[in-house]
Order: structure tokens, then sequence, then C-alpha cells
């Protein structure tokens, strides 16, 4: 953003200052010692009167404090995290892309607010220099007068809230308006984002013969010995023949055998 842009949203507040100095200027040449700023026309005197350097200083202080608080506003509106700015559709105007432009929108607005007050000081000072004698010393003039700034005031602050910051469309906010953080955030792709192949022909690559004929040699297998019925016995060991014939079912303890002959003496 470059610094006419930055400076624009000020411009009505520049041409409402240069109004109302010149109009300040010009009132303490025109205007009487005595200044009377209300009149009762029932009974001839006054609501608001005061000597004429009174009125312009009291002008002058009012000023000051105008452009004194507008600078404050617009210096916080520049610097409050986007999260703390109470701005309608939030969610439209929050996003990346579009913080720019909603500060752009509260600025210009709040110049508009600023040079508005800027220009009421100024009207009541005029008013004051046209009704000191004539048809215009009324009452009424300047509560109209007061009336009119407070509904334009009231009325701008409902039409901010609820026309000043519709949502536009997706194209309308361009990325070379935003700040340098912010711009080349919106620009830089996001982490999420996979990059996924484009549909295509299969690649068919050639398979890498061998230069070496691998020999196949077959495995031969032997049969696994079969259990041996006695526990104790060597696998692949023939059982020895017993003359009680073939034993079933677990071994029998040690038992000796009788010799024959009977016994000896």
């Amino acid at each position: 953003m470059t610094l006419v842009a930055r400076l624009r949203p000020a411009v009505p507040v520049a041409v409402a200052l240069a109004g109302v100095l010149v109009t300040l200027a010009v009132a303490s040449r025109v205007l009487p010692g005595r200044v009377v700023m209300v009149h009762l026309s029932e009974t001839g005197g006054s609501a608001f009167a005061a000597s004429r350097g009174d009125l312009v200083l009291v002008g002058a202080v009012l000023v000051v404090g105008i452009v004194v608080t507008w600078l404050i506003s617009a210096l916080f509106l520049a610097v409050t995290p986007v999260r703390h700015v109470l701005v309608p559709n939030a969610a439209f105007w929050k996003q990346p892309a579009n913080r720019a432009e909603m500060r752009r929108r509260y600025a210009r607005y709040l110049a508009v607010a600023t040079g508005a007050s800027l220009w009421f000081v100024s009207a009541l000072f005029v008013l004051a220099m046209v009704s000191q004698s004539g048809p215009l010393v009324v009452w009424w003039l300047p509560a109209a007068l007061s009336a009119a700034f407070v509904l334009f005031v009231l009325g701008g602050l409902v039409w901010v809230f609820t026309a000043g910051f519709v949502p536009t469309s997706t194209g309308v906010t361009a990325r070379t308006s935003l700040p340098g953080r912010e711009a080349r955030a919106v620009s830089r792709p996001s982490a999420s984002v996979v990059e996924t192949p484009r549909p295509g022909p299969p690649v068919v690559r050639p398979s890498r013969a061998s230069p070496r004929a691998t020999a196949v040699t077959p495995r031969t297998s032997a049969a696994p010995p079969a259990p041996s019925p006695r526990p104790g016995r060597a696998p692949g060991r023939a059982a020895t023949p017993s003359g009680d014939g073939p034993r079933q079912g677990p071994p029998r303890p040690y038992q000796p055998r009788p010799r024959s002959g009977g016994p000896r003496g």
C-alpha cells in the first residue's frame, strides 16, 4: 500500500480542518465584543453568551480535541489485532485477504465522522456571526443545527454497521493492496495442500535381466524318522523284540527275571 493510499482516508479531515480554521479566523474579526449564541425571544435575554476572545478560544480547543481524538482512534484501529476488532460479518472481513479492506473502510468512516464534527463547529460560528441581529435572532436555530448533527452521527453509525460492511465478491479485493506480511501469507500455498500426480498413461519400465543364469537345484527332503514308542530311545532305531511280545502303554518298572535251574547251593 502506497503513501497516497494510506493518506487518502484523511482527506475529509484535512478539508474540514482547513474550513474550520478559516471560519475561526474570520469570526475573530467579524464577531462583536460580546457574542450571544442562543437568544431568548420571549424574555429578550440570552442562554449562552461570551466574549469574542473566549468564544474563539473555546472553538480552537474543540478543534484540537476533535483532531487529537481522531488521530488516537486511527492509530488504535491500525495497530489493534484483527481478533479484537468489532466488525459485522466477521467471518468474511477477518480473513487475511480482506483485512486491509476492512481497516481501510474503518479509517474512511472515522475520517468522515471527524470531518462532520469539524464542520459542525464551523457551522456554529457561522450561525453566531449571522444571528447577532436581524430576523435570524431566534432560539431554535442552534437547537435545529445541533439536532441535525446528532441525527447525522446516529444515522451514519447505523449505516456503517448495517450496509457499510456488506461482504463483497471474491475477486474484488486485490492481493496487491495487502501489507507485506499479509500479502506473503496469502500468496504462499498452504502447507496442508498435497500435490496429486496428474493422470496419464502408465510408464512401463523394462525389467533388468541378470546376465548370469541361475541354476535351479532341486531340493530333496527325507522323511522324518518315526517317533520312538519307548521314551529314551533314539529316533530311527529299530525296536528290539522282547520275550513278552509287543507292549502297549507306558513302560513297566524293572523286574528281574528268575534264573532257571533253581537256587544254587
